[in-house]
Parts: structure tokens; sequence; C-alpha cells
């Protein structure tokens, strides 16, 4: 018996911060070693005995998402698709899929492909099962809780949620990793509070004071899909130090493939040494040295093009995205060129770089971050 027949996947997420690849699709399609993200997050679902799929989309979806679980979810597990009209949190998009809802039921993300890992954590503590309106949270310990929602805890059980807190007085180190064991009960008493965009947490709180919320750690890695930069951990995670060459790739004798390294359908490479990077299909790279970087669709890149990946203090790279800094948190990046870009003979990226779609180059060019443009 499954530990969990029903599913809720929240993909109705704001795309825009995914630039330069905020493509007509959802980032969860993206691409990695031949298959999109989210077919591997089903896979996950169908190891675990889900036979019921539930899934929230943005009104501004096109049916790329619908055509990839059709194509991609096996014939014994049923996938319904709901709109959220607008962009008004994670509580709101849940209360989309209340009319079908079981007793109990999963919350996750599209990306997390590694979710059959993170309840296995579960037969530990068979107790928390026992009482079908127990709800479940995952958390994960982190030394960087004012980037996360922190739990206060006696025991496993939840006291309070803090999102981002400043001050951590009687918090725990576990932080939110965003996966739910809910009922359909608390979804009733959410539906009862006013929609904001920190509804489900709200609940959560009210909630907790009269009904078990407890936390079950997991060790393994916690994935997430916010920015383009993530892709290169979920790539590291689903290559684990191996490479990927799709096989209608053209490969010069002399190019040097190494670690996490991601080249899909009709590429071209010729000279180049490669780490750590994701190059996108029909792509052409004359030679250079490319790591941590993501090379979009349909590019041509130039004779030695050199990425720089680390700042001279070894800092955490920043970059710039909807006109805000943002660190990466990553001490190597080099840089982001978006679907369709030219950038000629001899050019160079700083760490942080980002090239918007259809972007072109010249011979001999420094490829700044954002930052550094438009300061």
């Amino acid at each position: 018996m499954s530990l969990v027949n029903q599913v809720v996947i929240l993909a109705a997420g704001e795309c825009s911060r995914f630039f330069p690849f905020t493509r007509r699709q959802h980032k969860s399609d993206f691409i990695i070693a031949g298959k999109p993200i989210i077919s591997r997050t089903i896979e996950a679902l169908d190891r675990l005995g889900v036979t019921k799929i539930e899934v929230i989309q943005s009104p501004d979806d096109d049916q790329s998402l619908q055509n990839t679980f059709a194509k991609h979810t096996p014939n014994h597990i049923s996938v319904r698709f709901y709109t959220q009209p607008k962009a008004v949190g994670t509580g709101n998009a849940i209360i989309q899929a209340l009319p079908n809802l079981e007793t109990r039921f999963l919350v996750i993300n599209p990306q997390q492909i590694n979710v059959d890992e993170h309840l296995k954590n579960l037969e530990k503590y068979p107790d928390l099962l026992s009482n079908p309106e127990n709800l479940i949270m995952f958390s994960k310990a982190t030394t960087n809780p004012s980037r996360y929602g922190i739990f206060a805890l006696n025991g496993q059980r939840v006291t309070k949620i803090v999102e981002k807190p400043t001050d951590l007085t009687g918090l725990s180190n576990q932080r939110n990793v965003g996966v739910y064991l809910l009922t359909k009960n608390f979804v009733d008493f959410m539906n009862t509070l006013p929609t904001t965009e920190f509804q489900l947490i709200e609940a959560f709180d009210k909630y907790l004071q009269d009904h078990p919320i407890y936390a079950v750690e997991i060790k393994e890695t916690s994935l997430t899909l916010k920015y383009a930069w993530d892709l290169l951990g979920i790539n590291k995670h689903i290559q684990k130090g191996n490479f990927y060459i799709a096989p209608n790739a053209k490969i010069d004798s002399n190019c040097q493939i190494n670690d996490n390294v991601d080249i899909e359908d009709n590429c071209q490479i010729g000279n180049c040494v490669l780490r750590n990077c994701l190059i996108g299909k029909n792509t052409i790279i004359k030679s250079g040295f490319i790591s941590d970087s993501i090379i979009g669709d349909n590019c041509q890149i130039g004779e030695n093009f050199h990425t720089e990946i680390k700042n001279i203090d070894h800092t955490p790279i920043q970059t710039v995205i909807k006109n805000k800094n943002v660190s990466t948190g990553m001490l190597s990046f080099g840089i982001l060129i978006g679907d369709n870009s030219i950038v000629g003979d001899s050019c160079h990226s700083e760490p942080g770089s980002i090239l918007a779609p259809n972007s072109q180059i010249s011979n001999h060019s420094s490829i700044k971050t954002p930052s550094q443009q438009n300061p």
C-alpha cells in the first residue's frame, strides 16, 4: 500500500525571474539530459504509487505543460489541470483543486524529482501517519535562515513558522522545503481565510494551535527552481558526476567533456573544454572554455570563447534579475545565454553575465554582468 495516492503539483508560479529562459512554456518543461524536468518528477511519483495528479497552472500557460504530461504520464495515473486565475499565493493555488481532493494528499513543486526519497524518511516515524488528520511538513537544516521559512519545534511538532526571520529566538535550524502531506479538512479551513500571498503559512499558524503539524527532516538534496541558474543544481543531481550527450550531437575529437555536462539534440561542439554546463539543442560552439554556465537553444558561439567563473575576492556571484541585484549564492558561476543568440570570436564573459534571447555580440567583446552594464 502506498503512503499517498494523490498529489497536487504547484505549477502556477511566476516565471519572469527565470530570465533569460522565460520561454512560452513552464520552466519545469526545460530539457535536461534529454527529458523535461517535470517528466522526472512524474517518474518519482509513479515510484511512490501515486495514481492521481492535480496540476495547478497559470492562465498564461500554453499547452506545453499539458502536452508534456500527456507524453510522459503512465496510463495508470490520471491527470487533471486547474487554472489559478491570479498569482495570489500557494494557498489559493491548492484551493483550486479542493473539489477533487482526497482525505490526505501530497503537495510538491514541479522540480522535486527526488520526492520519493523525501517520503522514505516517513518510514522512521510510522506513528505520524497513524492519525489521518496529522499534517506533515518536510524540513531541512540550514545555515542561512533569513532566506527561508523557519520552524519553531517542540520535538517534531511544529509550534510556529516564521518567514525569513531576522530574530532567531525560539526557532530551530529547520527550514521549510515546500513538500507537504495535507488533509482536505485543512484546505477547507484554509479556504475560510482571506486570500493573500501568505495564505498557506497563515493557515498553518492558525491550524497548529488546535491540530498537530509535524516536521520530518530530510537529508537529501532539496531542489529549487526559482532562477535559471538553479538548473545547474538540478542537472548536477541528475548527472551525479557523469555527463549526457544527445545521440545526434556532433563532438570534436579534441573536445574535453568533464563532470555534469549536458549537450542536447543536434549540437555541434568544436575544440572546447566543458565543465558543469548545459548546452541547448541546435547550438554550435566552435572552441573555448565554458564552465558553470547555461547556453540556450539555437545559439552560435565563435572561436575562443571563455567564461570567467569566480570573483577575485571569492565572494558569491551577484547578478541582476528584474532590475534587482540578486546573489546566486554560488562561488562559481559563468554566464546564461538566451536562445537564438550569436557570440563572435575571441569573446569572454565575466562572472554572473546574462545575455537576453536573440543577442548579437561582436568579435573581441567582453560580456559584463548586468549590474555593470546598468549601474
